[in-house]
């Protein structure tokens, strides 16, 4: 993008920054809601910034939809705050379609604060503007004047990114206000991964004087950087190990005290549905008996007792081997010997 040394706003700038300003009012004057970083904790970042997959895919297919001229938008979600200070959650990206695009920079119009508000209100009202993005198609990620222009007057809040992509080379290089000024993010993270953002170029590689190679500053930061992304990739891992093996062990002790749970609360109704009750009278039955030469009558009386599920199984076995072993006993005094008389 061209540098832009006048500092005066025009007309256009003016009513574009006033639309800015709400979205900015908007942050600042919401609570941080209370939640957990989908990331490894202790990161040392400006901002830490994290994308939902929906809305960095959005930004990358807007971003290559237009090879040869800029592009813009506005990151719409929350922010969030836990036990390291405040963080972004990116859900959505909204498209500036109405602003003005050219080979090498972009502009925010008040057309596109317009269709940028209307597309919060109806799509995502619960969400708010987090941060802007743009594309440099082929010439690096580097903030020219004129975005950090942007960035101070449109996104000046400190929970507020700036991102830039290169839809051609692949890189992202982020910014945000702090107290200090503006300040580079060296990493954000995209559903739960880690990603590097590029930062201003620094001392390349050198020769020694006898021109044997060795490695600049730039060079080791670079692979300083590259560790502590597996560091912390590794560790994330590990966090997301350990909480789902968590998650299994509350979840079988979970099942288990439903089952206790169940099994005392059968056994409690199966005492009250069948609990033990003294017999009663069914019916009476007159019995004639032969005594002698005369004839006599005997009285029977026929008593009920409703006996509990497993009393009633356990007599049916008693009942069942009481049988069998006298059918085999029948069987074995009916069998006729084998043995020759003597």
């Amino acid at each position: 993008m061209p540098k832009d040394k006048n500092d005066a706003l025009t007309d256009a700038q003016r009513a574009a920054q006033k639309n800015a300003d709400v979205s900015v009012k908007e942050v600042e004057q919401k609570a941080p809601s209370w939640g957990k970083f989908p990331g490894p904790r202790g990161v040392d970042v400006p901002l830490r910034a994290a994308f939902s997959k929906d809305a960095y895919a959005a930004v990358v297919a807007h971003a290559k939809e237009s090879l040869d001229k800029e592009i813009c938008g506005v990151l719409a979600g929350k922010v969030c705050e836990d036990e390291d200070g405040p963080f972004i959650l990116v859900e959505a990206a909204i498209r500036g379609t109405a602003a003005k695009q050219a080979n090498t920079h972009v502009t925010f119009t008040q057309e596109t604060w317009n269709t940028i508000h209307k597309t919060m209100d109806q799509d995502y009202p619960k969400l708010s503007i987090v941060g802007w993005y743009h594309s440099h198609p082929g010439f690096g990620v580097e903030f020219s004047e004129m975005d950090l222009f942007i960035q101070k007057n449109f996104f000046r809040s400190p929970t507020q990114i700036g991102m830039v992509t290169d839809p051609l080379g692949g890189d992202v290089a982020m910014i945000v206000e702090t107290p200090k000024g503006i300040e580079y993010i060296q990493k954000f993270w995209v559903d739960g991964r880690e990603h590097r953002c590029k930062v201003p170029a620094r001392e390349m590689a050198s020769s020694s004087g006898d021109g044997a190679a060795t490695l600049s500053t730039g060079a080791i930061e670079k692979r300083i950087e590259a560790l502590e992304t597996r560091m912390g990739q590794l560790i994330q891992a590990s966090d997301d190990m350990r909480a789902s093996f968590y998650r299994i062990i509350l979840s079988v002790a979970m099942v288990i005290g439903a089952l206790i749970v169940i099994w005392i609360g059968w056994s409690i109704l199966s005492s009250w549905l069948y609990r033990h009750e003294p017999p009663f009278p069914v019916d009476t039955l007159k019995m004639p008996v032969q005594i002698g030469d005369k004839v006599g009558y005997l009285i029977v009386e026929v008593k009920g007792w409703q006996l509990p599920p497993e009393l009633q199984n356990e007599w049916f076995e008693r009942e069942l081997r009481k049988r069998v072993e006298e059918a085999q006993r029948l069987q074995a005094g009916t069998q006729p010997s084998t043995q020759p008389a003597k």
